[in-house]
């Protein structure tokens, strides 16, 4: 068995190798910081299994998952990540990964994961399994959050996604700075997110444009 683990912190990526070493022993285990590093490992040296954050030093990895899942069919996909798992693990698992799990976390739960992961096999924790079933019967499981967006909230989410200062959007739209403050809380509380990376990780998944 060969194992990468991609993660842009060397911290993660050591207490995951002491978890695979203590608990599981005999692979032979890889490690990468960059979207690169994982696609030219995984073609030179046959690995059968990623642990993958979402997002590393050069770039989101859900921009090479299906590239990934396609070019490599049969490898294994985890994705280990501090990314909100009710927003990002059912698209996730959609663009072909084999679990989803969040770094919070207990280290009793990552060891039920990595334990079925390596034995081929998919792992969903309970609260996201929960969120399945729910999906199942109100059949919501391709509702796409941004629709919920107020006209004004879709502007102010394009200029952040665009990089600009809530001073910077607040000249764009001519309001005040705490007006282009309100409406950035709204549509962070209507997506779920709290931070700018998973908001941009959110608009990759749903495929959202940004206005030129």
């Amino acid at each position: 068995m060969k194992l990468l683990i991609a993660d842009d912190h060397v911290i993660i990526r050591r207490g995951l190798k002491f978890l695979l070493d203590t608990h599981f022993g005999k692979i032979e285990l890889f490690e990468t910081e960059t979207c690169k590093g994982i696609q030219d490992l995984v073609k030179v040296n046959e690995i059968s299994h990623l642990i993958l954050d979402m997002q590393l030093q050069d770039g989101n990895v859900m921009e090479i998952l299906n590239n990934l899942r396609s070019e490599f069919p049969d490898v294994f996909i985890l994705i280990y990540t501090m990314s909100p798992e009710e927003i990002f693990a059912k698209p996730v698992l959609r663009l072909g990964a084999n679990g989803f799990l969040k770094k919070q976390s207990p280290e009793s739960e990552v060891l039920i994961a990595l334990e079925l992961f390596l034995a081929g096999k998919n792992y969903v924790s309970p609260e996201l399994q929960m969120l399945r079933n729910a999906d199942l019967k109100t059949k919501s499981l391709d509702t796409n959050p941004f629709k919920q967006l107020s006209d004004r909230e879709l502007e102010v989410l394009n200029y952040l996604l665009k990089g600009l200062s809530i001073k910077e959007i607040g000249i764009k739209l001519s309001v005040k700075s705490n007006t282009v403050t309100t409406f950035k809380a709204r549509l962070f509380d209507k997506l779920g997110v709290s931070n700018i990376i998973d908001l941009q990780n959110m608009a990759n998944l749903y495929n959202f444009e940004i206005a030129g």
